[in-house]
């Protein structure tokens, strides 16, 4: 079985298991931050905005820290290779649960004789790029009842269709700028939990969001807004704010 690679906490976050894949690569419904580093060269490309997805323009963070690391390019492609294997393969009888008993190995690694990590966040990078994928998550977090998991989505429809299904201890977040943005307003009762990207403090504070800074607001039931940060493309209006705060004093950005 393979043994998949988690991290244990960033520059953002504390103490928790964290489970990534390549950026972009990953994200089928990405819209305004669709953003892609080469898996060998760290090379990052842009993607054309899409036309459905609504929010800011804005460089994904995730993909440009893969663009600095090659040892953080070569994990989350490890993990992705691997779950692929699974699902595509004609010896796999059951996918979704062989990708659950993976993954859940995966933890176990980190948690063999206590719950040394009772939070998870699923995919710093990356995103539900198969619905198999995303059941076996929520099987996963069935086995796992202390754990609370938790992950940002633009992949929307799989929620839809598991709405019934999604165990307590599984916090989704509906991420603002996808393909799928159209169904937010017409199933505002499901994605109540809905993560802007702003600019600066002040938009949020005229859209009436808090800024979430540590994923706390991944547990709550409203919307909140998150600031853009990391390099963003030159003469963009995000990199144009970024410069703007960094004038200014303000915060730019997570370091340990």
């Amino acid at each position: 079985m393979h043994t998949l690679k988690f991290s244990t906490g960033n520059a953002k976050l504390g103490k928790r298991l964290i489970f990534s894949l390549p950026a972009g690569y990953t994200c089928p419904n990405a819209g305004h931050c669709k953003t892609f580093a080469d898996r060998t060269t760290g090379k990052v490309q842009d993607l054309p905005q899409s036309a459905h997805a609504t929010g800011l323009e804005y460089r994904c963070f995730a993909a440009m820290a893969e663009a600095r690391s090659k040892n953080c390019r070569d994990a989350r492609w490890f993990n992705w290779d691997a779950l692929k294997e699974i699902l595509y393969s004609e010896d796999t009888k059951d996918p979704v649960g062989a990708i659950a008993d993976t993954i859940s190995y995966g933890i176990w690694q980190y948690n063999k004789n206590q719950l040394v990590y009772d939070l998870c966040r699923i995919h710093e990078s990356g995103d539900f790029w198969s619905e198999l994928y995303f059941q076996a998550w929520l099987e996963v977090a069935r086995q796992h009842p202390n754990i609370k998991f938790y992950a940002y989505t633009k992949q929307l429809s799989y929620w839809l269709n598991a709405q019934s299904d999604i165990p307590s201890n599984m916090f989704l977040t509906a991420s603002v700028g996808g393909n799928l943005d159209p169904l937010l307003a017409r199933y505002a009762h499901i994605f109540k939990r809905i993560a802007h990207v702003v600019y600066t403090e002040d938009q949020a504070t005229d859209m009436g969001l808090d800024i979430d800074h540590d994923d706390s607001h991944c547990f709550g039931n409203k919307p909140f807004a998150l600031l853009v940060h990391n390099i963003q493309r030159a003469g963009s209006d995000a990199s144009k704010a970024l410069a703007a705060r960094k004038r200014q004093g303000s915060w730019t950005g997570y370091s340990k």
